[in-house]
């Protein structure tokens, strides 16, 4: 790999590890990490999900499923952990959005030179 690109991105990264928003987005991933109960729960809509997704491909009736799901789901948004999460991580990815897009069109501005 080109040095300069290297370096860039070793900086890019830095930035990124010392961006408060991505301090935040990791706090809040440790104190998730600390809950037991938001893994289970977290579990659970994966496999009521991954039920609603077998019973729809058999041509099977999933809505029962799917209320179940909806009910648990908000439950497990309503956390104050899990809403700022979400929020953050929402944020997070947005941000990462941004970078790839300043990105692209710096690539796109050179290759056009």
């Amino acid at each position: 790999m080109n040095k300069d690109i290297e370096n860039k991105a070793r900086k890019l990264n830095q930035w990124l590890l010392n961006n408060e928003l991505v301090k935040e987005y990791q706090y809040y991933e440790k104190l998730i990490q600390q809950h037991p109960e938001l893994i289970v729960q977290e579990e659970e809509l994966k496999l009521l999900q991954q039920q609603i997704v077998h019973l729809k491909h058999d041509n099977e009736d999933a809505s029962q499923v799917i209320k179940t799901y909806e009910y648990k789901k908000q439950q497990f948004d309503d956390n104050p952990l899990i809403h700022n999460y979400l929020l953050i991580k929402e944020e997070l990815n947005n941000l990462m959005i941004q970078i790839e897009t300043i990105i692209n069109e710096q690539l796109q501005k050179d290759i056009d030179e």
